[in-house]
């Protein structure tokens, strides 16, 4: 995409917008099987899964996880 596209991209509406990127994500999806993850990745994920499974996690109701990222 050149510069002028992307600047006529950023002209539209934002709800045009989230539509277009919607449109973007559902052209990855069909190759999205080709797509490596790394190790990290996947390690990080695991260990996650396993805080989350032992209970050792602590969950955020939507309203503190807003306040937490408009800090």
């Amino acid at each position: 995409m050149t510069a002028l596209e992307m600047k006529n991209v950023l002209k539209l509406p934002v709800e045009r917008r989230i539509l277009w990127i919607e449109d973007v994500w559902d052209s990855i999806r069909p190759q999205s099987d080709n797509l490596l993850v790394p190790d990290s990745h996947k390690r990080e994920l695991d260990r996650r899964l396993k805080k989350y499974a032992g209970g050792s996690s602590v969950l955020l109701t939507e309203q503190q996880l807003k306040q937490a990222v408009n800090r």
